[in-house]
């Protein structure tokens, strides 16, 4: 749906004109003025003293609003607002302050701050409302964090829309620049571009001027860090807030020097300058490079000395900040003295730039290392326009002011219409052709004529196509979603360098352009419908909208992934092993890592199974499984020791994990595989695996009764060996004469207490056992009667 603005047209922008950078304070109460013709005047009514960043503002006919050093406001009579004190920038800090106009007001302005040396403030923005106070401003808005810790650098340009800008910062233990997008809506979600130097460690890091070019085509940043420094030069796309780096330049300088600090451009973009200051060498410099051709190498060898300055009191006279004049000519501070210097013709690459370092005298006051910060991509704007669609009227607008013109002229650099040319103070025009046009202002008062120029890209109304819906599959109904990846589809056969594709959730904040959504969205409700609005570059009110959806589909959902073991001992045997679907009345196809597509599978081999499970919107989910292998035991064993003092070791042989019990397979089971001081007699050992079971063997210990009751009871009426007989060759049984009462082999049953067929008398006897190892056993029991 398209929605085209006509009689309600918002002007997003209040723009300089070169008198917007009018009036300077900086230094010891230093000033200079710049509206009174060719040469600027010094002003001695300046109450502030700072000692690096501070930021002016003027209308756009030259008069005062405003200044800071980021701690204090002064309105333009030099009071401090009444609430404009405990702003939290500093006056030490590179780059304290910048004061931006506030798109789509003409009487609020922002005043970003940086803290110094990264301390915790970092950026933060407050906002100053001029109708208050009787016409002298007040704050409304103070010390609203946006990113911390930064290093002392911030610069503003304007966006490729005309309506907008970027506020720019480097975050600082880190290479990232933070490209905050600041429109009629509010300060948005930044572009962050990790390129360049990483700027960490000391904090003498964070110093040094972050500068762009007029054009907004280059950003300069000089960072200062302890015996080297380095000048890195960017291209910056004003549309998307991308950045890529041209070029490295490296500067020398002592371990408690600056290095290089200062950097501006020519009003034609062209040429770039920077200082350096280094106090190992008690020296400061100016260097010129050209950029007209854009490569690293071809920068770096036309960087030109073109002056320099020692002193042994580095207080006295060092070169500091430089910065544009509306008289194009570029000023350069010099801290300690009441002189700063000037580039004259800073468009001319060599000696013919004409340097003078002590160019303009502030009189009674002094200068410091900074100066007054401007947006200085805005000092060749003098007036606003709105609605660049090819085929309906684009409105022009002079901002406000009490200036009296006696003379308005429009030439809106279309010779085939018919009319081309206005003196309206706020004229529309319907461009005959969608391209690029040089519209030029001139406007005449009694003391002056001026001239401006500004190219209007008018362009073609876009069409937002219908895209696809979006979905993802999720564990929950919440997920994060890339929008641009729809950017293709909604802009169809529209190239992305003309158009822009933004995203919202509601079609009100989309046809008001407000509450942009980041690229990484996670939807709110599910499903959800999202607002694109296609929009030209450089063109945010000439626009069409389209809207998708957003939804999530569950993932299956599965039993946890599992070990289990399969007994070796069992194969062929198969096992049966399961997908584990939670949700049994949800249909899901699967695939195991084995080929099959059943929810169950068989297998008799240990090893690691995976399943993916996908339901009928393609959403999917894996289990794994990781079988081991275990069996029941091999039973060998040795009895070692000697009579009374048996010990059995048990040797289980497989791939389980086994314990151990003796002659109790429901009893005891203990971990270690000796047991000690077997009892004589027959045993059992257990062997159990816990996964697949127990095994046991039979053993006997040989051993020999201390006494016999031969009473006829049925109860130890017989002396004879116990354990293992095979090992006996001989028992011989004697009196305590000696004599021989009894022989046998061990496969008898032992002796009843009887010689020659009589009963013999309760007493002691002796028995000598002959073992078929050879060893010989003697020893002694009672028969009791």
């Amino acid at each position: 749906m398209k929605k085209l603005l006509f009689a309600l047209l918002l002007f997003y922008n209040v723009a300089f004109s070169q008198n917007a950078a009018g009036v300077w304070y900086f230094g010891t109460q230093a000033g200079i003025n710049f509206n009174l013709g060719a040469n600027p005047v010094a002003l001695l009514d300046g109450q502030m003293e700072t000692f690096e960043g501070c930021a002016t503002l003027c209308t756009d006919f030259g008069t005062l609003l405003f200044y800071t050093d980021g701690l204090r406001i002064w309105n333009r009579n030099h009071v401090v607002m009444p609430n404009g004190t405990g702003l939290l920038g500093d006056s030490s800090s590179t780059q304290s302050a910048i004061i931006v106009p506030m798109p789509g007001s003409t009487t609020r302005y922002y005043i970003f701050t940086v803290d110094e040396l990264a301390k915790s403030n970092g950026l933060r923005y407050s906002i100053v409302d001029m109708t208050l106070e009787g016409g002298y401003g007040d704050v409304v808005t103070k010390n609203v964090l946006m990113l911390t810790p930064t290093a002392e650098k911030i610069n503003v340009v304007k966006h490729a829309n005309d309506n907008d800008y970027w506020v720019i910062t480097h975050k600082f233990d880190s290479n990232e620049f933070y490209s905050y997008p600041l429109s009629a809506s509010g300060i948005g979600f930044p572009v962050i571009n990790a390129i360049g130097e990483v700027l960490s460690g000391s904090t003498q890091n964070t110093l040094g001027y972050l500068k762009s070019s007029p054009d907004g085509k280059f950003l300069a940043s000089a960072n200062a860090k302890p015996y080297s420094s380095n000048l890195q030069l960017f291209n910056f796309n004003t549309a998307t807030g991308g950045m890529s780096l041209l070029s490295t330049t490296e500067f020398v300088n002592a371990i408690n020097g600056i290095g290089v600090y200062g950097v501006e451009f020519s009003h034609d973009s062209n040429l770039m300058y920077a200082t350096n200051v280094n106090y190992g060498t008690k020296k400061s410099q100016l260097f010129q490079f050209n950029l007209t051709t854009q490569t690293e190498t071809a920068i770096n060898n036309s960087k030109l000395l073109l002056g320099e300055f020692t002193s042994n009191n580095v207080d006295l006279g060092t070169f500091g900040a430089l910065q544009l004049a509306p008289n194009k000519k570029i000023y350069m501070a010099r801290n300690g003295s009441s002189f700063i210097g000037a580039i004259n013709n800073p468009t001319v690459y060599g000696t013919g730039s004409n340097f003078d370092p002590n160019a303009f005298s502030l009189g009674t006051k002094t200068s410091s290392y900074g100066l007054p910060a401007f947006v200085t991509s805005l000092f060749d704007i003098s007036y606003r326009f709105s609605n660049i669609c090819f085929g309906e009227p684009t409105l022009f607008e002079i901002p406000e002011s009490d200036v009296v013109f006696t003379s308005i002229s429009w030439d809106f650099g279309d010779p085939t219409s018919p009319a081309n040319t206005s003196n309206s103070e706020n004229p529309t025009h319907v461009f005959t052709a969608s391209g690029e046009f040089l519209v030029t202002l001139t406007v005449q008062t009694i003391s002056s004529t001026k001239t401006y120029t500004k190219s209007v890209t008018i362009v073609e109304v876009p069409i937002a196509n219908q895209p696809t819906n979006f979905s993802a599959c999720s564990d929950t109904n919440f997920e994060s979603f890339d929008l641009t990846e729809k950017d293709q589809e909604i802009l169809g056969t529209q190239s992305s360098l003309n158009y822009q594709v933004l995203y919202f959730e509601t079609f009100e904040d989309a046809e008001n352009n407000e509450n942009q959504l980041p690229n990484l969205f996670t939807n709110t409700i599910n499903p959800q419908t999202i607002y694109a609005r296609v929009q030209a570059v450089g063109g945010g009110d000439c626009f069409d909208i389209t809207d998708f959806k957003i939804s999530i589909d569950k993932n299956p959902k599965l039993a946890d992934d599992a070990t289990i073991f399969y007994c070796l001992n069992t194969f062929p045997t198969t096992i049966s092993i399961s997908a584990g679907n939670l949700n049994p009345s949800t249909p899901l196809s699967y695939l195991w890592s084995t080929g099959q597509t059943s929810q169950n599978i068989a297998i008799n081999e240990p090893g690691i199974y995976t399943v993916e499970a996908t339901n009928t919107n393609g959403c999917a989910a894996m289990r794994t499984i990781t079988v081991n292998s275990s069996e029941i035991a091999t039973i060998n064993y040795t009895i070692e020791g000697s009579l009374g003092n048996y010990n059995l070791l048990v040797n289980a042989t497989g791939t389980g994990n086994y314990l151990y019990a003796l002659d109790d397979e429901n009893g005891f089971y203990q971990s270690e595989f000796i047991f000690y001081n077997v009892s004589p007699g027959q045993h059992t050992v257990y062997v159990k695996d816990e996964k697949c079971g127990s095994t046991q063997a039979n053993f006997s210990v040989i051993g020999f009764p201390n006494y016999f009751t031969p009473n006829s009871d049925g109860v130890n009426d017989r002396w004879n060996i116990i354990g293992n007989s095979e090992s006996v060759e001989t028992i011989n049984i004697f009196d305590r004469y000696g004599k021989l009462l009894f022989n046998f082999p061990f496969n008898k049953y032992g002796w009843d207490g009887t010689y020659n067929g009589k009963n013999l008398p309760a007493t002691d006897y002796w028995y000598h056992a002959k073992m078929k190892s050879g060893e010989e056993i003697r020893g002694h029991f009672s028969l009791l009667r």
